[in-house]
């Protein structure tokens, strides 16, 4: 006797939800432009009353308020609406675990990703902004639209720091600082550490901005420069930070701030790199492989890399161990030692 199986009919319903994934973004990041879940969280429940806080229509509001708990980040009763659990945790402004800057950062690419096939076509961006003219105008917008989370990050890698190696960490230097997310942990963590950071010019006022923020900038010293000509000295520092910067990069000159990292580093001394990684089959997670379609939309050699050919590069470039860093995803944070 044979049994019967029964085969799975396909249906379209995933395709779907993938073809309308751009709605279900903007969606989200109108919510957090608009301020919705702010206003949901001081109180507010209706359509009218949110829309008068966010300078919108009724209208509109009563039909982003539906979509948004379509989505899952409100509910709707006969009260009015509310804020589900992962938005009342990580997009009400203020609260530690805020994410929902990185809407703004999402907001800043919207436009490149209409150019995506365009792109795959010719292999180079329509508009590179990790070119000196355009990043000048880019970069500032980014970094600090995506602090709260790199911050977090950086917290999570001193806390799995020994104090005793903290204790050893005098000289710190903080490449494409930015807003100094990655470095700020350290320096609130070792009172007497001097940070160095490279950057651009008009990325100084930022970093400056976020250290006097955290009571740090009397021990922040500027090095204006682009980090691909900048002189990182030799045998000068007990850490250095690369702090979502190769990916922009790409593999030549990513492998040649690793050589100048271990040149500028003591003996004994550690290189920090935080980046978004995929598997070394190439097959996922999803995150870092858009990603890296997201780097051919906006540079001329970005990428993403996995972690054996980091491991590979940080060997070649003299380290002689590298370990990982368990972080909240989806950054993977490697730690080096020369």
């Amino acid at each position: 006797m044979t049994r019967k199986t029964t085969k799975k009919t396909l249906t379209p319903a995933a395709l779907m939800q993938d073809l309308i994934g751009a709605w279900r973004s903007r969606t989200l990041v109108a919510g957090v432009e608009l301020k919705v879940f702010e206003q949901l969280a001081s109180g507010r429940r209706s359509a009218r009353e949110i829309a008068e806080g966010a300078g919108a229509s009724p209208r509109g509001m009563a039909l982003l308020l539906d979509a948004l708990t379509a989505i899952g980040y409100v509910k709707k009763a006969r009260g009015g609406y509310s804020l589900q659990p992962l938005a009342a945790e990580f997009l009400v402004p203020g609260r530690k675990e805020y994410a929902g800057a990185i809407a703004h950062a999402l907001s800043l690419t919207w436009d490149n990703w209409r150019n995506l096939t365009d792109a795959v076509r010719s292999g180079r961006p329509v508009e590179a902004v990790n070119v000196a003219e355009k990043g000048k105008e880019f970069f500032p917008k980014l970094v600090a639209s995506l602090f709260p989370g790199n911050y977090a990050a950086s917290k999570a890698v001193v806390a799995k720091f020994p104090e005793k190696e903290l204790r050893k960490i005098h000289r710190i230097m903080d490449v494409a600082a930015g807003s100094g997310a990655w470095s700020l942990p350290f320096a609130e963590a070792i009172p007497e550490a001097r940070v160095t950071t490279v950057d651009f010019p008009e990325m100084t006022p930022i970093t400056r901005e976020f250290a006097e923020k955290f009571g740090a900038a009397s021990r922040y010293d500027y090095l204006e420069q682009d980090l691909r000509q900048a002189d990182f000295g030799r045998e000068a520092f007990d850490l250095i930070i690369l702090g979502h910067i190769i990916h922009s990069e790409g593999e030549q000159h990513g492998k040649e701030l690793l050589r100048k990292s271990f040149t500028a580093l003591r003996p004994g001394g550690r290189l920090l790199i935080a980046e978004y990684v995929p598997n070394d089959a190439r097959t996922g997670p999803a995150m870092p492989l858009l990603f890296g379609l997201n780097m051919l939309l906006q540079t001329d050699v970005g990428a993403v890399f996995t972690v054996q050919e980091y491991r590979n590069w940080l060997r070649a470039a003299g380290f002689r161990s590298v370990s990982l860093i368990p972080v909240p995803p989806p950054t993977t944070v490697f730690v080096a030692t020369r």
